[in-house]
């Protein structure tokens, strides 16, 4: 199975692609970004529910209420204690002068560019490189006006917190990396079931041949298809029909031309001018064998084979039917090869007309005095080998179409034969190749699928 960019499934499956890589990326971005803003929220709640006492003391007692009021000096034992403990606080008056602090809230604190707003969040780097996360607020005390700002130090166990987002990223790309693969697998395959009728259809309309009834078949077919499936049987049917129409035209001009013919036959063997006689029994011998040519031409194709055929009793019957021919010019036919039955699977009428197409072909252009050697070899070949001028390379792949003639103004024929010729052995799974014989003229070799011994 070829993924062509062109094919349905080609398209499909660059589509599910794309849409995976989108979902990965904008899934991953998204993820961070829930995880960042989650962090952040609960940093928040943490330091409003650490300020919200503060706020309420301050509030009703003023400054002299807090724990920290005065703030312990650098160095001393409280400030060391202090500097251990991750949460701290300062409380500033409108000149941003410090009025109470915790122990190790300085040199974090305080953060006086945001003593002009009623309230905000902050993040800093302290000289003793603490990452701090905080909140400022206003608060109206007995005192008047003070600001009150806490913070919590990031880099002690709390800092785990921090870094989910950026310790979760990797991981959750692999994971939806592998859902996108799983998912594209999926789909992927999904469509391969829904191409399946497609699929079912393509091999039907393959097995199609002229004068088969068969048709592409609906149960399956997904609705979209269905007007597709039954505009290509309506083309077949209408092709049936042309087909049988200028079948019976061709049979009706043959059978027409052959009761004129048989007369004029007759008139002619009466003729006392022996010479003209014999020049227009050869003319009407020519007409009466395009006459033939254009039945079998026109005849429905044989069945698919279905039964053994001795291949052995056709190539003689024929050989027979085409002796008397033969010696009425001056030439005759040789049956040599296999003696004993050659069985292959076919028609053996078909194959009858195969083989007495490939004499004629060899009696036309062998010289007089000469003769058409007809050989069956094993396994299931049949060679008829002429003394004429022989076939060109160039033109070996030519004389099989139907109407060609290489010699159009110096011999007459109709270029039917040879193509029945191919007909029937593509249809009987065969073929039909030209070779030169050693001595000069032609070999016609028609190589069939041998079929074993009869039951």
């Amino acid at each position: 199975m070829r993924l062509s960019p062109r094919s349905l499934l080609g398209r499909l499956s660059l589509a599910f692609a794309v849409i995976a890589a989108a979902a990965i990326l904008l899934g991953a971005w998204s993820l961070d970004r829930q995880l960042n803003e989650a962090v952040l929220s609960v940093h928040d709640l943490v330091l409003r529910a650490m300020a919200e006492p503060l706020s309420d003391r301050l509030r009703a007692e003023g400054i002299r209420a807090l724990p920290g009021f005065p703030s312990p000096q650098p160095g001393s034992a409280a400030h060391v204690a202090g500097v251990r403990s991750s949460f701290r606080y300062v409380v500033l008056d409108p000149a941003g002068e410090v009025r109470a602090a915790s122990a190790g809230a300085l040199p974090g604190l305080p953060q006086r560019d945001l003593l002009s707003r009623a309230e905000a969040s902050f993040q800093v780097e302290d000289g003793a490189g603490m990452h701090l996360w905080g909140l400022s607020r206003t608060v109206q005390t007995p005192d008047g006006p003070l600001v009150l700002q806490v913070a919590q130090d990031m880099t002690n166990i709390f800092a785990v917190l921090d870094d989910v987002p950026r310790a979760a990223f990797l991981p959750l790309v692999a994971l939806l990396t592998a859902g996108a693969v799983l998912l594209f697998g999926a789909n992927l395959g999904l469509a391969l079931l829904l191409l399946r009728p497609l699929r079912r259809a393509a091999a039907e309309a393959a097995a199609i041949r002229p004068g088969k009834a068969r048709r592409i078949g609906e149960e399956g077919m997904p609705t979209e298809v269905l007007p597709l499936i039954r505009a290509v049987n309506a083309a077949l049917d209408r092709l049936d029909e042309a087909f049988a129409r200028q079948r019976r035209f061709s049979q009706d001009v043959a059978h027409e031309l052959r009761t004129p013919l048989a007369i004029l036959t007759t008139e002619v063997d009466l003729l006392e001018d022996r010479a003209t006689a014999e020049r227009l029994r050869r003319d009407l011998d020519g007409l009466t064998r395009l006459v033939n040519q254009l039945l079998e031409a026109a005849e429905a194709p044989p069945r698919a084979p279905d039964r053994l055929t001795d291949l052995a009793e056709v190539c003689a019957a024929t050989a027979r039917a085409l002796a008397p021919t033969a010696a009425a010019t001056g030439r005759s036919i040789a049956l040599l090869g296999e003696p004993g039955p050659v069985w292959v699977r076919g028609d053996p009428d078909a194959l009858g007309r195969a083989v007495r197409n490939l004499l004629e072909n060899a009696l036309a252009h062998t010289p007089a005095g000469t003769v058409v050697e007809l050989r069956l070899r094993p396994p299931a070949t049949v060679e008829v080998a002429d003394r004429g001028p022989g076939v060109p390379e160039a033109q070996r792949a030519l004389v099989f179409e139907r109407f060609w003639r290489a010699d159009r103004g110096t011999r007459r024929g109709t270029g039917i034969g040879l193509s029945l010729v191919s007909e029937i052995a593509a249809l009987h799974g065969g073929s039909v190749t030209i070779r030169d014989n050693e001595g000069g003229g032609a070999v016609f070799a028609l190589t069939l699928p041998a079929a074993g011994a009869a039951a």
